[in-house]
């Protein structure tokens, strides 16, 4: 079943593009969190081992018009760190009727894929963000989401990119396991429970050549369906709608840097995270 999902959020993704804010023909600008070049980072703290690479498809000059590229992530590689109890099914109870079970943990690993494509002359172009990961209650679960993203040149030192996304969760069709009884019409085998809206917003601030801060915050409502963030027992899929990241970084060069990370989010269920990173283009 993971594999089913995750192929679909792949070839989902593998329709559109990542973003582009300049046009800066071969050069690199690490600090942009749309620039598109080739590279390979890794990271660990409160949350695990990452890994992460991206992949510049487009080629490498200046008067092309268009960078194109694919983004892979991989969170928490080993599972580490405190789990959730995992639903694994309905089971009878002599006093109480059917009564939920949870005899499985829940995995903190969790992927993400982007690829596409944008104007270097413009800025403004298009992205398509798929991630997988495990719901303690529903199993596995991908997240697949396309919009528009733009460029706006505040200062030298400081740009803004907004986002806006559109996308459905999909996740595995638990329904025999939540129902208890075997179901009399074998199902497709997945199910898409929401139709979501997130907005999204990059901040970079360079203090110099070498140090720059780098903020993202989101927030995703669902448009149809489960709501995205009410609780479990009310129907919801109990996920945070609020996200903000912080990154500080120190550019050792022009293809290399190191990168103190904070997240958090507004969910009861997860803490505040840190992690330390590195990254090198090519």
């Amino acid at each position: 079943m993971r594999n089913n999902i995750l192929s679909m959020a792949i070839l989902a993704s593998m329709t559109s593009g990542l973003t582009y804010a300049a046009d800066t023909g071969s050069d690199i600008d690490m600090s942009n969190p749309t620039d598109v070049y080739t590279s390979v980072g890794a990271s660990y703290g409160s949350e695990g081992l990452n890994f992460k690479s991206q992949l510049m498809l487009s080629e490498k000059t200046a008067d092309s018009g268009q960078k194109t590229g694919i983004i892979f992530e991989a969170k928490n590689i080993f599972n580490e760190g405190d789990k959730s109890p995992q639903f694994t099914g309905m089971v009878e109870h002599p006093d109480y009727g059917l009564i939920p079970t949870y005899n499985d943990l829940a995995s903190n690993r969790s992927f993400r894929l982007r690829y596409g494509t944008i104007n270097t002359t413009n800025g403004v172009g298009w992205s398509v963000d798929a991630v997988l990961a495990d719901h303690p209650f529903y199993g596995n679960m991908a997240v697949v989401q396309a919009g528009p993203v733009m460029t706006i040149p505040v200062t030298d030192s400081f740009y803004i990119w907004p986002i806006l996304y559109a996308g459905a969760v999909v996740m595995g069709d638990n329904m025999q396991e939540m129902t208890g009884t075997e179901l009399p019409i074998s199902s497709s085998g997945i199910d898409v429970p929401s139709l979501v809206l997130t907005g999204m917003v990059y901040a970079r601030y360079a203090f110099n050549d070498n140090w720059w801060m780098l903020l993202s915050t989101s927030y995703t409502e669902e448009m149809q369906g489960k709501s995205w963030h009410d609780e479990i027992i009310d129907g919801g899929l109990q996920m945070a709608s609020f996200n903000g990241e912080l990154s500080l970084a120190y550019q050792m060069n022009n293809r290399q840097n190191v990168r103190v990370n904070y997240k958090t989010d507004n969910s009861d269920s997860t803490d505040d995270s840190y992690w330390i990173e590195y990254n090198h283009a090519f």
